[in-house]
C-alpha cells in the first residue's frame, strides 16, 4: 500500500503544475486534530497552524506546523495539513512529499479514514493543477516512471 500510495505520489509530482512563489487556493479548510485530554506543546503548534491556515497565513501556518512535526513526527493531521498549505502556495513537490508521508503515518496508526482523505487530496491537487495549465499538463510517456507490473512485460516481450 505505501508503495501504491508512493507510486501515485511521484505521478502528481510529475503532472503537477510548476509554480515558485505564487498562490492557488486549493484546499480551503485544515484537517481537525484529533482531541486530546492533555494538550502538549506539538499539538499547540499544530492548532497554531490551522488557526493561520483558516486565516489564509500561509507561511505562518508552515511554520507552526513545522515546529509541531520537529517534536512529534507521527502527527499525521500537521503532516497533511502541512501538505494542503504548501499546495495553496503551490510549492506541489512539498506538498506530495507531505501528503504522501502523512498518508504513510496514518497507515501505520490503522487510520484508514485518513489515508483515504490524503489519496482524495492527492487526487484533487492534480485536477487542480492539470485544469490550471492545459499546455503543460502533457508529460512524454518516456519522462514520467510508471510502476510496471513484470508478468505484462515479459509477454510483451515474448509473444
Amino acid at each position: 500500500m505505501v508503495v501504491g500510495i508512493g507510486g501515485f505520489g511521484l505521478g502528481v509530482m510529475l503532472w503537477a503544475y510548476q509554480g515558485a512563489g505564487s498562490r492557488t487556493i486549493v484546499f480551503r479548510e485544515p484537517i481537525s486534530m484529533p482531541p486530546v485530554l492533555v494538550d502538549s506543546e506539538e499539538l499547540q503548534f499544530a492548532r497554531l497552524g490551522c488557526e493561520a491556515f483558516r486565516e489564509g497565513q500561509f507561511e505562518r501556518a508552515i511554520a507552526h506546523f513545522t515546529q509541531a512535526l520537529q517534536q512529534d513526527t507521527t502527527l499525521a493531521e500537521a503532516r497533511h495539513n502541512l501538505g494542503l498549505v504548501q499546495a495553496n502556495l503551490k510549492r506541489d513537490n512539498d506538498a506530495v512529499r507531505s501528503l504522501v508521508q502523512a498518508g504513510e503515518v496514518y497507515l501505520e496508526q490503522g487510520n484508514r479514514q485518513g489515508y483515504e482523505r490524503v489519496k482524495a487530496d492527492l487526487a484533487t491537487l492534480k485536477t487542480q493543477r492539470l485544469g490550471q495549465d492545459p499546455a503543460g499538463a502533457a508529460v512524454p510517456p518516456a519522462a514520467a516512471p510508471a510502476a510496471v507490473d513484470e508478468s505484462q512485460t515479459e509477454e510483451k516481450q515474448n509473444p
